[in-house]
């Protein structure tokens, strides 16, 4: 006992700094082994974040076609992957699985993706409803609601915060991409007509869920200025189905400096249509029907190019 006390009144300071660091050491894993634990509990909970496993829907509601399990396995898979991605905030890995058609839609920016969609609808974590709308061409079409809670559990508590769109899941270099917003897809056209030296170039088009765009170029080689439009009638530029039937143009939402073109001028459009998508409506021609050659007999010309 002596022996000890000696030693302690001797070495007092150090066995005290050894003790101290020695219950450091212990805190410190004691903190790591917490932060580990969280760690772990985040990332499980990351993965299965209200993601509920849907039935698979494999029959459209509009036609009634069945799809066959392989294909609509793959579909689910592309949607859930982009929502939980969604959930755990890693917008550029959501942003990843875009086609680079509906990338363009927000100009190839994450940013504009984030704050016109991701920020829209995934404030707080999401679960979904999917119903398959329509698969045409080997492009498949999702209704998906996104919502909070399960709907049926909370008699629609919460309604306020769900959001409607539509996915489409279509071929990009052989693999599965999708576009959003209920942009459908785009198809490029490459179709003219010359007619009294007015050309009309119908380059592509955007098929949306409500409405149809397409990218016009208009080549004057009159000595005149022309209008394509008076601006007051939307049949002046119409789509025309294989049934004759019209699909009027939004001309109201150019300005009216857009419908005039000066001699040997060129111009280029993005006109929308009023023609909600449905695969079995196919548009075969696009008619401009009051073309003002501004000549002295002040005559207007119609051009109808088959698409």
């Amino acid at each position: 006992m002596d022996r000890l006390l000696r030693y302690w009144n001797k070495n007092k300071k150090k066995v005290l700094i050894t003790i101290g660091i020695i219950v450091f050491i212990f805190i410190i894993l004691q903190i790591l082994n917490a932060f580990v634990k969280q760690s772990n509990t985040t990332s499980n909970n990351k993965i299965q974040i209200n993601i509920k496993d849907n039935d698979n829907p494999t029959q459209s509601v509009i036609t009634g076609q069945e799809l066959p399990e392989k294909i609509t396995e793959e579909n689910i898979d592309i949607i859930k992957q982009f929502v939980t991605y969604c959930n755990n905030k890693e917008i550029e890995q959501a942003f990843s699985l875009l086609s680079d058609d509906c990338k363009q839609e927000y100009n190839n920016n994450i940013d504009i993706f984030k704050s016109r969609y991701y920020n829209s609808i995934f404030t707080t974590p999401k679960t979904y409803n999917l119903e398959l709308w329509i698969n045409y061409d080997n492009n498949y079409t999702y209704k998906i609601l996104y919502y909070e809670d399960n709907l049926l559990a909370t008699g629609g508590a919460g309604i306020d915060n769900n959001f409607e769109d539509y996915i489409t899941i279509i071929k990009q270099n052989g693999e599965n991409k999708i576009n959003i917003n209920g942009f459908i897809k785009k198809e490029t056209i490459n179709k003219s007509k010359t007619v009294n030296n007015i050309e009309i170039l119908i380059n592509s088009r955007k098929i949306y869920r409500d409405y149809e765009s397409y990218n016009i170029s208009i080549i004057n080689y009159t000595t005149n200025t022309i209008t394509i439009s008076d601006g007051e009638t939307q049949e002046d530029i119409c789509l025309l189905d294989k049934n004759n039937v019209k699909y009027v143009s939004f001309i109201e939402e150019l300005p009216e400096y857009d419908l005039s073109l000066k001699a040997a001028r060129q111009t280029n459009l993005n006109i929308n249509f009023n023609k909600m998508y449905d695969a079995y409506r196919i548009i075969e021609k696009i008619k401009f029907s009051n073309i003002n050659l501004g000549d002295e007999f002040n005559q207007a010309i119609e051009i109808i190019i088959d698409l």
